[in-house]
């Protein structure tokens, strides 16, 4: 395991995403300064990685680490596509001039676990436009001259609801189970993996502490079909109702979690529990945020 180091201040590209929210949180938890970089004006640096060509703003910050949240994900249609291959791949030079004006020594990648072609049948865009994205950090590290970590994270859920603009489904579940109506959804075709977002966090800071460098995969060590997952929700929130299979709608997609429990753990991150989660999402109140109600 690579000898641990420690960060006075470090750079969050996404900071206003749920990730990058968490990040934040996490770091102030540790005492470490944070500059925000992202497309709010509020930011301390701007930047909109939408745009096809822009300059980078004057800025005099110094960091020791560039924390990279910031993601594109369109569909996979010609122009989603186009979106998710200009935002989430050719930005990299982009980004790595950044993280070189500012110092930096290592970048931390939020990665995919849908980056891995061998994992499904359907390769969509977005999890090629991380791929290319991963391949370029890596040229341009090496050019730049600091280290470039890439954690290949699975789906990502929160307590509070933000999680489903990216996943409707698990929304759906957490929504229907909280309000005790029947559910009725597809088969699965093979489980899926979760990791609460304050746990990827963790994950990714512990990432800087050893600068970790490569593409790491990295699952919880449990997986859930969409049934087993409704099934658990109905029991916590307790509110009645059920979860039914219906036959007659397309089964979710079948997709292989590459194993990256033994990373999680050599890092000294044991996430919690999906029940866990659920009890958390329980206890804050915080049902109410999840949905849609209908998801096609």
């Amino acid at each position: 395991m690579n000898k641990p180091v420690q960060f006075k201040t470090a750079a969050i590209l996404g900071v206003r995403s749920m990730l990058g929210s968490a990040i934040a949180a996490e770091l102030e938890r540790k005492a470490v300064s944070t500059i925000a970089v992202g497309r709010s004006q509020k930011d301390d640096i701007f930047v909109d990685l939408s745009l096809a060509s822009q300059e980078i703003p004057p800025f005099k910050y110094r960091a020791d680490v560039l924390f990279h949240c910031a993601s594109s994900f369109y569909g996979d249609d010609d122009e989603g596509e186009r979106l998710n291959i200009r935002i989430n791949a050719e930005s990299a030079e982009f980004v790595c001039e950044i993280a070189s004006r500012l110092g930096v020594k290592t970048i931390i990648y939020a990665g995919s676990a849908f980056s891995d072609k061998e994992s499904q049948e359907k390769y969509g865009s977005y999890g090629f436009s991380k791929y290319l994205a991963e391949e370029r950090f890596s040229k341009f590290s090496k050019l730049h001259n600091f280290s470039f970590g890439s954690f290949r994270f699975p789906q990502i859920y929160d307590t509070f609801g933000k999680c489903c603009v990216h996943q409707p489904w698990f929304g759906r579940i957490i929504a229907y189970a909280s309000r005790g109506l029947e559910l009725r959804l597809p088969n699965s075709m093979s489980p899926r993996n979760y990791i609460h977002v304050e746990d990827a966090a963790a994950v990714m800071v512990a990432g800087a502490l050893r600068a970790e460098a490569g593409v790491l995969p990295i699952s919880h060590p449990e997986s859930f079909t969409a049934d087993r997952l409704a099934d658990l929700a109905y029991e916590v929130f307790g509110a009645g109702g059920r979860a039914v299979i219906a036959e007659e709608k397309p089964p979710f997609r079948a997709i292989r979690f590459m194993d990256g429990v033994s990373n999680m753990e050599r890092l000294g991150v044991y996430p919690r529990s999906m029940r866990a989660g659920l009890e958390g999402i329980l206890s804050a109140g915080t049902s109410g945020a999840f949905g849609p109600l209908d998801v096609k």
